[in-house]
């Protein structure tokens, strides 16, 4: 199947794998198509995405579809289809 991997306000893994990619892979899940951008970006997409325990750092969120963030405890459990769209974006606050 073939997903849709938009990068957003991560200049540095879009530089490894593309401001916007197609991926294409097995049946899996959202944690699965992650783990398959920081095989694609190595050793950088591992210190831009995942923190010391190679779990998503907090500072990344994941949206499926425009439906919004995915909570990190489902990552694992949102299975995929051909066609969806996964943004990859950096959580950012302020005021």
């Amino acid at each position: 199947m073939k997903i849709q991997v938009e990068s957003l306000g991560l200049p540095s893994l879009s530089k490894l794998i593309g401001r916007k990619t197609e991926l294409e892979m097995a049946d899996g899940t959202l944690a699965d198509l992650i783990a398959q951008v920081v095989e694609r970006g190595g050793g950088k997409a591992r210190k831009i995405l995942l923190d010391n325990r190679g779990e998503l750092d907090m500072t990344i969120q994941v949206m499926l579809n425009d439906q919004g963030f995915v909570p990190r405890d489902e990552l694992g459990q949102q299975k995929l289809k051909d066609g969806d769209r996964v943004k990859i974006m950096l959580l950012v606050g302020g005021g």
